[in-house]
């Protein structure tokens, strides 16, 4: 019943009296009060207004209802907000938000989601991009959250996640000097949970647990290889060619990973190697390239938007692993596809 008996134990305590004490104020058994605040059992309702009376409380505080409701509201409003998530609803999500923080301006979960939304809606309403006003106006404001969320938030997750998000706003708001200052503040992979958990972890799940972090490794690679390919040009000192090269290698490794065409969600990420290596071999004139690569990209954004709803992996590295074609969430999916 709620919250009762906890309630019944802070108050008793509050008033600085016995089990035996308030037994006998309300006429009933030491036990009694005992199994009351333990929640094995609960007053009889017909008393409940003589507990709320002598504590001089309302039944629904004694009952804690206000935090009951509370987290009924908090529950709906996460069903309503995953739903606008898969139906892409971006704007609506953050109007939701800005409504919730309202009534919860310091949960650091909420803020943290606003700064996701913010920073990676790029569509108005009516599905039209957003200006260059709009953004940087978005994104600004993304950041200034982001710094309240780092001045109180204790959350160690919350924070290296706000602080990664932060990262990516900054250099898209031009300013790189920023942007790797605050990369600077995230541990090396190192010392990350994941490289660490593996050595540590003992028991029946070690092997998900690794093989949870090889995946990781595989998503990692696949940002790494992306970015180390320089697919903005912005290296004069790479060619298209090389630049094709470590994407072949990237594709090399990946296809290590989901040995057996356990492609999965990995699909994705070959879709876009094998499309960015047809179109920079059309850049150099290389046909007989760049055909099969978008014949190949093709196979693999079919695979991508065809996935079933759940499957097991069968690749040895990650077989122990379960696919859920869930919605993938917005800010992700944003970093991983830009």
């Amino acid at each position: 019943m709620l919250k009762l008996g906890e309630n019944i134990k802070r108050l008793r305590i509050q008033k600085e009296l016995t089990q035996e004490q308030l037994a006998d104020i309300f006429g009933v058994s030491a036990q009694a009060v005992s199994r009351w605040e333990h929640g094995t059992t609960y007053p009889d309702i017909t008393l409940l207004p003589t507990i709320a009376s002598y504590f001089e409380v309302t039944i629904d505080e004694l009952m804690s209802m206000e935090d009951f409701k509370s987290e009924q509201r908090l529950n709906s409003f996460w069903e309503k907000y995953n739903e606008n998530g898969s139906r892409g609803l971006i704007i609506e999500n953050i109007q939701l938000l800005r409504n919730e923080l309202k009534l919860r301006p310091n949960n650091c979960t909420l803020l943290y989601e606003l700064v996701c939304q913010l920073a990676f809606c790029q569509f108005d309403t009516d599905g039209k991009d957003l200006s260059e006003e709009e953004l940087h106006r978005n994104r600004t404001e993304a950041i200034e959250i982001g710094n309240r969320i780092l001045s109180f938030c204790t959350d160690p997750k919350i924070i290296n996640s706000t602080i990664k998000k932060m990262c990516y706003i900054y250099k898209w708001l031009g300013n790189t000097e920023k942007a790797v200052e605050f990369a600077k503040k995230l541990p090396s992979i190192w010392e990350s949970r994941t490289v660490v958990f593996s050595d540590v972890y003992e028991g029946p799940d070690k092997t998900k647990i690794l093989q949870q972090d090889i995946l990781s490794y595989a998503q990692a690679m696949y940002l790494g290889i992306r970015n180390l390919a320089d697919l903005e040009y912005k290296d004069n000192s790479l060619s298209t060619h090389e630049r094709i090269e470590i994407i072949k290698k990237g594709i090399a490794v990946l296809e290590l990973f989901y040995e057996d065409k356990d492609y999965l969600f990995g699909s994705v990420y070959l879709s876009h190697f094998h499309r960015c290596i047809a179109a920079m071999a059309m850049l150099e004139g290389n046909h007989e390239l760049a055909l099969p690569s978008l014949e190949k990209a093709a196979e693999f954004a079919i695979m991508y938007d065809t996935l079933p709803e759940k499957a097991n992996h069968t690749s040895l590295l990650v077989n122990r692993l379960h696919f859920y074609n869930i919605i993938i969430l917005f800010s992700f999916f944003t970093v991983i596809c830009s």
